[in-house]
C-alpha cells in the first residue's frame, strides 16, 4: 500500500511537468497542421491574384486604321496607387508616337520592351497610353487585312470609302460617320479584310477625270499641243482632291471639250497650210510652163521659184506658231500656278478653323485623332501652313504643339 500510494504521490507530483509537456506538443502540432493549408493558399492566391489583374487591368481600347496601315491605339488600364510601376502589354512590336498619362492628364515616365511598356505611376489609380502602331495591318494586292486578338470590347474606325470584304466575328454595331465605318467589336480574335473604293459622286468624277486624261494624252502624243486642256484638268484634279466631286466632274467636261476644240484647231491650221502650199506651187508651175519658151529666163525664173519658196515658209511658220500656242504666256501660266499654290487647301482651312475654335492650338496627336489622318499627311499640312505664316510649331513635353500665329506677326 506504501508503495502503491507512493507512486500515486510521485504521479500527482509529476503530472504538472508531463501533462504540460503533452500539452506543448499537441498545441504545435494544431499549430502546424493550421500553417499548412494556410501556407498553400496564400502561394495559390500569389499565382492566381497577379494573373488576373494583368488580364483584367485594360479597362477600354479604342483603334483607328489609317488608309496607309498605320493603327493608332488608345487604351487605358487601372493601376495600384501603391505600385510605382504598372507593366501593359501593347498590340504590336513596332510602336511610335507613344504618351502615357495619368487619369489627370500629366505625362509618366515608360520603358518600351518588346510588347511590353514598363510605366512608373507615381500612385496613379488610372494610365491611359496612345500610340501608333504598324503591326496590325497587312497588304497582298489590293487587300488589306486588319487583324487583333483583344482581351476586351473594343471599338474600330476604318478608313473612309473603305470596302470590308470578310471577317471573322460580326460586329455589335456599325455606323457609318462621313464615310467611315464605326465598329463595335467583341473581344477575342478577329480579322477583318477590306479594299478601298469610291461610289456615288466621287465615283462619277473619278470617271470623268479619267477620260479627260486619256483624251488630252492621245492629243499629245500625236503632236497635238493642249495648253488650255491641260490647265482645266489641272483644275478638275485639285476639286477632287478637295472633296468637291461636283466641281471635278464638272471642270473635267470642260477640258475635254478644250481638247476636242484644240484638236480641231490645229487640224484646220494644217489643212489651211497645205491649201496655201499647194495653191502657191499650182502658180509657181503655171509661171515655169509660160516662159518655157524663153530659154534666157528659164534661170531667172528658177530664182524666183525658190526664193518664193523661201518667203512662203517664213509667211507660214509664224501662223503656225500663232495657232498652235496658248494665248497665255507660259510666265502668265506659271505665275497663275504659283498664285493657286499659295491660295489654302479646303483640309488646311478646317485646320485652321478647328485650331481657331480651340483656343487657337493643339498637339499635333490631337489634330491626328480629331481629322483621322496618318502621321505624314497631318505634318505636311502644318508644315504647308507654317510655311504660309499661319500657325508657328514649338516644343512642348516631347511633342508638336501647333499654334495659330497672332495677326500682327503674320
Amino acid at each position: 500500500m506504501n508503495n502503491q500510494e507512493v507512486v500515486l504521490c510521485s504521479l500527482q507530483e509529476t503530472p504538472n511537468v508531463d501533462e504540460g509537456m503533452i500539452f506543448v506538443r499537441i498545441t504545435d502540432i494544431i499549430i502546424r497542421m493550421l500553417k499548412v493549408p494556410l501556407l498553400a493558399i496564400g502561394i495559390i492566391l500569389a499565382v492566381i491574384l497577379p494573373a488576373q489583374h494583368s488580364s483584367g487591368s485594360l479597362k477600354t481600347l479604342d483603334l483607328i486604321v489609317y488608309p496607309d496601315g498605320t493603327t493608332h491605339v488608345s487604351q487605358q488600364s487601372t493601376a495600384d496607387i501603391q505600385d510605382p510601376e504598372l507593366t501593359v502589354s501593347l498590340f504590336g512590336k513596332t510602336i511610335d508616337n507613344f504618351v502615357a498619362q495619368d487619369q489627370e492628364g500629366l505625362l509618366l515616365t515608360y520603358e518600351i520592351n518588346g510588347k511590353n511598356a514598363k510605366i512608373q505611376t507615381f500612385g496613379a489609380s488610372s494610365v491611359s497610353i496612345d500610340y501608333d502602331s504598324y503591326d496590325l495591318v497587312s497588304k497582298e494586292g489590293k487587300i488589306w487585312t486588319f487583324k487583333i486578338d483583344s482581351p476586351i470590347d473594343y471599338t474600330l474606325i476604318m478608313p473612309e470609302d473603305t470596302v470590308i470584304v470578310g471577317m471573322t466575328n460580326f460586329p455589335d454595331l456599325v455606323e457609318t460617320l462621313d464615310n467611315k465605318p464605326h465598329l463595335s467589336l467583341s473581344h477575342g480574335p478577329n480579322e477583318i479584310n477590306y479594299f478601298f473604293g469610291v461610289s456615288g459622286p466621287a465615283q462619277s468624277a473619278s470617271e470623268s477625270i479619267a477620260k479627260s486624261k486619256t483624251l488630252i494624252e492621245q492629243l499629245n502624243n500625236s503632236g497635238i499641243k493642249t495648253p488650255l486642256a491641260k490647265a482645266k484638268f489641272d483644275q478638275a484634279v485639285s476639286a477632287f482632291d478637295n472633296k468637291k466631286y461636283s466641281d471635278a466632274v464638272k471642270l473635267a467636261l470642260e477640258s475635254e471639250q478644250l481638247a476636242i476644240q484644240e484638236q480641231k484647231s490645229a487640224q484646220d491650221t494644217a489643212n489651211s497650210t497645205n491649201n496655201t502650199l499647194d495653191t502657191l506651187s499650182k502658180n509657181i508651175v503655171g509661171i515655169a510652163t509660160s516662159v518655157a519658151a524663153i530659154g534666157g529666163a528659164l534661170t531667172t525664173i528658177t530664182l524666183i521659184i525658190k526664193r518664193t519658196k523661201h518667203a512662203v515658209k517664213k509667211t507660214i511658220e509664224p501662223i503656225l506658231v500663232s495657232k498652235d500656242t496658248n494665248p497665255e504666256s507660259e510666265d502668265e501660266i506659271s505665275a497663275d500656278t504659283s498664285q493657286s499654290e499659295q491660295e489654302m487647301r479646303e483640309d488646311d482651312k478646317k485646320l485652321v478653323v478647328f485650331l481657331d475654335q480651340n483656343g487657337g492650338q493643339a498637339f499635333e496627336k490631337d489634330l491626328r485623332k480629331k481629322f483621322l489622318l496618318p502621321r505624314t499627311t497631318m505634318w505636311r499640312a502644318v508644315k504647308r501652313l507654317e510655311r504660309q505664316g499661319i500657325i508657328e510649331i514649338e516644343k512642348k513635353d516631347f511633342q508638336n504643339l501647333v499654334k495659330l500665329k497672332k495677326r500682327e506677326s503674320v
